[in-house]
């Protein structure tokens, strides 16, 4: 089970920041990483169930 966190701007790359409730880590990613294997096909499936808040600036980061 995952729950995003926040998202961030890195070097002109939109980073995503989530909490891994099974593996009890936070694990920060960029949106050209979902196209990898590195990340599990759950957290796929959560992260393009709400890409369109984090597409929208909803979850961004921000002071």
């Amino acid at each position: 089970m995952y729950k995003i966190l926040y998202c961030r701007f890195s070097g002109g790359q939109r980073l995503v920041v989530v909490f891994d409730f099974k593996g009890e880590q936070t694990i920060e990613f960029s949106l050209d990483e979902l196209e990898k294997d590195e990340l599990t096909e759950e957290l796929k499936q959560y992260i393009k169930g709400i890409r369109k808040g984090i597409d929208s600036g909803y979850y961004d980061y921000s002071l």
